[in-house]
């Protein structure tokens, strides 16, 4: 008799007690998710995991569920990649008024801009069967920043465009910054001389100038397919590209200016960054390459040098203190003809492109100076 009454308490407790977790397993529960600081690509950072359960009743499963970009690699949870987006699954089990803390070693496999903006959580009572969902509104993010290419991937010819480059712009004068005096040559003007010098010494004096710090590196990005079937990692090396080259200016205190047609993946527009020399703006570039969404259509960049660069180009042809440099693996006839037309006007351009040994160059040399870079 005494069996026959244990039995249906025993299931009215387990049904209130079902009943009650269903309703107050929710409350009161935190889960707060956090990335390290930014990293560059190949590199490792940590995704840290707060629980928090302030409550009286403890929580025997709870599944944490959230997505990322599939550039990384997040150990220790489970994960399943779908399409684009990889899901994790982290388990944890809860007592009352408990706060649980977890790192999780995270890979940065691609460039990219990373961002968790939800988890979903089931809950489980010690019961088990049924399942319980509730989710909470995250905002952490992560920057994956491109990596600079090593110099084996260059000609010996590209180390030496650099060079030329650097040297361009220190023989160029700024007639606003006096440094000092000193004798006059042949190849100097007649109004570099310093007459005042001249008439104290008896000899032909002229004046020494600072470097001029107009000149400008304007780098041109194009992400366009360069053919039908190709290395998608071309177009990365692109943007790797890019970044050694801002690496490579800045630290020679030459201003660099981005300009692409990269779609940015937060904004939605095209990639652009002003000119700029600093460290800071080192790392703005670094961001805004990071955050270059590749899946996304792009305008043609025959029609940015057409519409944008080309008609500044003319206005500034006289002052000749831009070099641009185009970074392209496409090599599609409307570019090259846009290519030209801009060298024409502005006396050179430098072409950058990024190659894989089967791939042929459609470039001819002229007032293009067209170098190769390597794809391994």
């Amino acid at each position: 008799m005494q069996i026959i009454l244990i039995i249906p308490l025993v299931f009215i407790l387990f049904y209130l007690y079902r009943s009650y977790f269903a309703k107050k397993w929710s409350q009161d529960l935190s889960v707060d998710l956090s990335f390290g600081g930014s990293i560059v690509e190949g590199n490792d950072t940590v995704l840290k995991e707060v629980i928090s359960n302030r409550k009286k009743m403890g929580i025997p499963f709870l599944e944490v569920r959230f997505q990322v970009g599939k550039g990384l690699d997040i150990e220790n949870g489970q994960n399943v990649t779908v399409s684009d987006r990889t899901n994790i699954t982290d388990i944890f089990s809860l007592k009352k008024y408990e706060k649980i803390t977890r790192t999780l070693p995270v890979h940065g496999e691609k460039r990219g801009y990373y961002e968790v903006l939800l988890t979903s959580l089931v809950g489980y009572d010690m019961i088990g069967g049924a399942e319980h969902y509730t989710q909470r509104d995250q905002n952490t993010s992560l920057y994956v920043f491109p990596d600079t290419l090593p110099s084996d991937r260059f000609d010996v010819s590209f180390s030496k465009m650099l060079g030329d480059v650097v040297t361009r712009r220190f023989l160029q004068e700024d007639v606003f910054t006096f440094r000092g005096i000193r004798d006059y040559t042949t190849l100097d003007t007649v109004s570099s001389i310093n007459w005042k010098a001249t008439a104290a010494t008896g000899e032909f004096k002229v004046n020494l100038h600072d470097p001029t710090s107009s000149q400008e590196i304007v780098l041109l990005l194009n992400v366009e397919d360069p053919s039908v079937l190709y290395d998608s990692d071309l177009i990365e090396d692109s943007i790797r590209l890019i970044m050694t080259l801002t690496t490579f200016f800045v630290s020679k205190h030459i201003p660099v200016k981005l300009i692409s047609n990269g779609m940015d993946i937060i904004t939605d527009k095209e990639i652009e960054a002003r000119s700029g020399n600093s460290d800071d703006h080192v790392k703005r570039i670094a961001m805004d390459l990071a955050r270059i969404d590749l899946t996304k259509d792009v305008r043609p960049m025959s029609e940015i040098l057409e519409e944008r660069i080309i008609p500044d180009a003319r206005i500034r042809a006289d002052q000749r203190d831009v070099t641009y440099m185009l970074v392209s693996s496409c090599q599609r006839d409307d570019i090259i003809k846009a290519a030209q037309e801009l060298a024409d006007i502005n006396g050179s351009l430098i072409w950058l492109c990024p190659l894989t040994p089967s791939m042929e160059v459609r470039v001819q040399e002229g007032r293009i100076h067209f170098y190769k870079v390597r794809h391994e």
